[in-house]
């Protein structure tokens, strides 16, 4: 149905309910800039629970006190230190995941800019990487708490920029939001951390363009390269990002010239686009282990305390990382059968 055809239906319906002629006006002036920015028509909060299924008192209960819809989970980082996850209950997924696909993610191509290479389909971290490769100089920034550190007034804003009017643009808001953050677990975070971004990343863009210097980002991850002043660059950015509230994370700042082996989110990037070579020769030692004292015993020397087939998919989630950066490497692809094979065996 094109929008003419929806608005004479609409004059009809509304006609019949005695509704006058100017708030019908107003009404379908509000729907037509919704549709023809390919969103789903919402008039109002309680239009929005009938769109997704459930009873306007429920949603209400969610907006009003999220934090009973979550479970917490706690998972222990490379450094030691812990990530704090919370997942939706399955109903408030379900909502979330309607207003991801349904409303966040048909915004991509209008408002998250090409240089974000995480959340988007047909982006990935090679892409993300390869724009890097062979450059004089690499520089690798890292936001603090960066979910954490985008708050009610940025995920109302994106919604009101979309059309949405204030009821239902503060009811989407505090669905997606938790104690007045983005968190992390939900299907709405990711993008929305994009399209808040959307303005930061044209003005880096901007900057760099004119400095010819390359930037791309990867979630919380802001990556540079080429030759350009390290501390004029940084200050930029750092002024830049604290209008918004976020802030550089200092300690994980790198700066690398090209004599280094220089990586971007984990793919080193100096001559070919790779993984790092200790990360392959990890898998091939627990391969040469498992080979000569089997697998069990291979996991009771190194500790690992989960079933053996949860330590073969995470293994074959390893060699698929290498295989995603270069689908053409032959040792790659041995260790993938290998593991396959591994797995047949401990699945019968």
């Amino acid at each position: 149905m094109n929008f003419e055809e929806y608005k004479n239906a609409y004059r009809v319906e509304a006609s019949r309910l005695c509704l006058p002629d100017e708030l019908i006006d107003f009404i379908l002036g509000y729907a037509e800039i919704l549709f023809n920015n390919g969103l789903p028509i919402i008039y109002d909060q309680e239009h929005f629970s009938n769109l997704v299924g459930y009873q306007y008192e429920y949603l209400l209960s969610i907006s009003n006190a999220s934090y009973s819809f979550y479970k917490e989970y706690h998972i222990k980082k490379r450094n030691g230190g812990e990530r704090i996850i919370n997942e939706p209950l399955p109903s408030l997924k379900e909502i979330q995941k309607w207003i991801a696909v349904e409303i966040l993610d048909k915004s991509v191509n209008k408002y998250v800019s090409p240089v974000a290479k995480a959340y988007v389909k047909g982006r990935n971290i090679r892409d993300n990487a390869r724009f890097h490769k062979n450059k004089h100089k690499v520089l690798c920034l890292d936001i603090v708490d960066f979910f954490g550190s985008i708050n009610y007034n940025q995920v109302y804003s994106v919604f009101r920029k979309f059309g949405y009017n204030k009821s239902v643009s503060t009811l989407l808001s505090n669905l997606c939001l938790l104690k007045g953050s983005l968190p992390q677990g939900s299907p709405t975070s990711p993008m929305l951390s994009n399209l808040i971004f959307f303005h930061i990343d044209k003005k880096i863009f901007s900057y760099c363009r004119k400095n010819n210097i390359m930037y791309t980002r990867y979630a919380d991850d802001l990556s540079f390269s080429g030759e350009f002043n390290v501390g004029k660059l940084i200050c930029f950015v750092s002024n830049l990002l604290e209008k918004d509230n976020f802030n550089i994370n200092d300690k994980k700042t790198k700066i690398i010239s090209q004599a280094r082996r220089q990586q971007i989110t984990g793919i080193v990037v100096n001559q070919k686009i790779q993984v790092p070579r200790i990360y392959r020769y990890k898998i091939k030692q627990s391969i040469y282990y498992i080979i000569k004292y089997g697998l069990e015993s291979h996991l009771q020397t190194i500790e690992y305390n989960d079933k053996p087939i949860t330590y073969i998919y995470k293994m074959l989630g390893q060699v698929n990382f290498i295989l995603s950066i270069n689908k053409n490497d032959q040792q790659a692809k041995s260790y993938a059968l290998f593991f396959r094979d591994l797995l047949i065996q401990h699945k019968y």
